[in-house]
């Protein structure tokens, strides 16, 4: 039995709760196959009944706080908004006055199957994607249901950076029954702080391809950028450490600086043909794209406030706005990670975190192996990593079974590295942050190891702060206090690595609801916390929002003794020796490979010499019961020694 609310003389007809959470209750078990239970039902019952407040809200013009919901990982938060948008199209069929929404997701491929799964659900087409991949005119929009869009999509609808009235929406939320009512947003927010920042070698670059005659056309805009690369250098030559600047030069009634036409002239250059006089798309689009987000930045520090900031070496202006206007329709935000994520602190009573029922999960059944070391940021990871991975993987293998399979998280600059040498497992995978939220390509792998934590720096914190609670002072730059917080900055950057964290851990199958209790397959997590208070935290965060999890101290150093150094003569004496000393069991070749520094090349011809029965080392390592296999085909083929018990 359907809903109705009776608002403004019309009659909506929405969802109603237990309905919801019975349909859900029919495809988790029937189509996923996956364990409901009593919590989980409950849930699902509070995620309707919160739509549908979301909506009469929405339709009544009361301007309510956003809701956040907290369903755990796991807990069908995503296939939920899916079928609760397909269950209200159809509705829609038989009401007068229908209910639209928008559903705001991370990815572009995201977005896609979203729509795939609302239509299914629907049995017709009532939600459609539009991105940068595929965008939809106006017209197209306006006949679906459901429009499903990127975090991207929605800055790129934005009026401009310090939008705050709803600018962005205003084309999306129009649809053939009024306005759309309803807007869910999928996981944490990503982008919704959009960030400014422009350095000297910035400008300097986007100077160089200035030509005589553009300096002509434009000298309004090109005295501009000389205005702000002078004002930088004279703040680097003062020595301070940062200084607020309260408004642009532009006012809504005076637009003395504008970069659009510099911006259009400029995306028309060959930035590929000019010096090397070469065609290369792939770098004319680099160059463009960095030039024109640059003149971007530009514009946004001659139309709002702005600060100096030094960080490290680097000086640069810097600024920031919400990227999602606060006049979104009906916001409901789903965020596994609500509670660790200050953002909704920051929002204070824009914001309302939705209570959600206990029990829903219990990770129990798994367990996180706790290392603490020093030095686990960006800089430090890069310049040891290829070292500091040897020791990890030569610990886990000697850990963990050669069927396990193992998800890697780290910095994208280590991946290579990573991939390259690889692990010795059934299957071994790698990951990097800012591109691990919310995917699922590991979702049945039972190890997760977190090696090297996402660190922003302070100015991040600042413009995220800024962003959401308005401009500061010179006085708070140097003093960040907030409430009862003294560095309310740190806090923040202790808690943006704990959400980062804890949504690269679920990347596996602890994930997964396997009973009633909401218990997961047995997993393990291995992870390098710091030496310090953030590492405290961190823990503190996770073991917070992941109730039952083990936790186990793992007697692993980064930077200890090395893991192995070369052997004197060949290689083939060296395989020899080492297995000798083996115990019985498998040992990769990866792993022999590390423990030998083996090339790639010396490796490719170890292997063929293996291979060959009536070659003397293959012979060598049969007297001493060791056997060369080799598992899978192609590209997956897993190659190994296996010693024997000695007869």
């Amino acid at each position: 039995m359907q809903t109705p609310i009776g608002l403004h003389g019309h009659r909506y007809a929405l969802v109603p709760p237990q309905e919801f959470s019975a349909r859900m209750k029919a495809h988790w078990t029937s189509n996923l196959g996956l364990c409901s239970s009593a919590p989980l039902e409950k849930l699902w019952a509070i995620m309707a009944k919160t739509f549908n407040e979301a909506i009469s809200d929405t339709a009544n013009c009361v301007q309510a706080p956003w809701r956040i919901l907290q369903p755990p990982t796991g807990s069908g938060k995503t296939r939920g908004a899916c079928l609760f948008a397909a269950m209200q199209a159809e509705l829609n069929l038989t009401s007068a006055f229908p209910v639209g929404s928008i559903i705001v997701t991370r990815l572009i491929d995201e977005a896609d199957k979203l729509v795939t799964e609302i239509n299914a659900h629907a049995g017709r087409e009532v939600a459609i994607a539009h991105h940068s991949r595929a965008p939809k005119s106006t017209d197209v929009l306006q006949q679906h249901d459901t429009l499903v869009i990127t975090h991207q999509a929605c800055v790129n609808a934005s009026a401009s950076l310090n939008s705050s009235q709803g600018a962005a929406f205003e084309r999306l939320r129009r649809w053939r029954g009024g306005e759309r009512l309803l807007t869910i947003i999928d996981e944490a927010l990503a982008n919704v702080v959009e960030d400014v920042k422009v350095t000297a070698n910035d400008i300097a670059e986007v100077q160089r391809y200035i030509t005589t005659d553009l300096d002509r056309q434009f000298f309004t805009e090109c005295v501009a950028l000389n205005l702000l690369k002078r004002a930088l250098g004279a703040y680097e030559n003062q020595g301070a450490a940062s200084v607020f600047m309260p408004g642009g030069i532009n006012t809504p009634d005076s637009n003395l600086v504008n970069f659009a036409s510099l911006r259009n002239e400029m995306k028309r250059i060959e930035y590929d043909r000019l010096g090397a006089h070469m065609t290369d798309a792939e770098v004319r689009g680099r160059i463009s794209h960095k030039v024109d987000r640059t003149l971007e930045a530009c514009q946004a520090l001659f139309d709002q406030w702005s600060y100096y900031a030094k960080s490290g070496d680097e000086h640069s202006f810097n600024s920031s706005s919400l990227s999602v206007p606060w006049g979104a329709p009906g916001p409901v935000v789903l965020d596994a990670t609500a509670r660790a994520d200050f953002l909704w602190d920051l929002f204070e009573d824009k914001a309302r975190l939705e209570p959600t029922p206990s029990h829903v999960r219990d990770y129990s059944n798994a367990t996180l192996h706790v290392a603490r070391c020093a030095a686990v940021g960006k800089r430090a990871m890069i310049k040891s990593f290829k070292a500091r991975f040897a020791r990890l993987a030569n610990d886990l293998e000697q850990r963990l079974p050669v069927s396990s399979s193992v998800f890697l998280c780290t910095h994208n600059a280590n991946t290579h590295i990573a991939k390259g040498d690889g692990m010795g497992f059934e299957r071994f995978a790698v990951g990097h942050w800012n591109a691990v939220d919310g995917r699922n390509d590991w979702a049945d792998f039972d190890t997760a190891v977190i090696f090297g934590l996402p660190y922003r720096d302070q100015i991040w914190a600042t413009n995220t702060f800024f962003a959401v609670q308005g401009p500061q002072t010179d006085e708070w730059l140097k003093t960040p206090t907030w409430k009862d917080h003294a560095d309310v900055r740190r806090v923040m950057r202790q808690r943006q690595l704990a959400v980062m964290v804890i949504q690269a851990i679920n990347r596996i199958r602890l994930r997964r609801v396997v009973d009633e209790e909401g218990r997961c397959p047995e997993a393990s997590v291995y992870i390098v916390l710091p030496r310090d208070a953030d590492g405290d935290a961190i823990l503190a965060s996770i073991l917070a929002d992941m109730p039952g999890l083990k936790v186990a101290d793992w007697p692993f150093e980064m930077d200890g003794p090395k893991v192995r150094s070369p052997r004197k003569g060949s290689s083939h004496e060296a395989l020899v020796s080492f297995m000798g000393s083996r115990l019985p069991g498998s040992t990769p070749l990866t792993a022999i490979k590390r423990e030998l520094s083996l090339s790639d090349t010396a490796l490719k011809k170890l292997k063929e010499a293996l291979g060959n029965k009536e070659h003397s080392t293959t012979k060598a390592l049969c007297a001493i019961s060791v056997e060369y296999t080799v598992t899978g085909r192609g590209r997956g083929a897993k190659s190994y020694l296996v010693k024997h018990e000695a007869a």
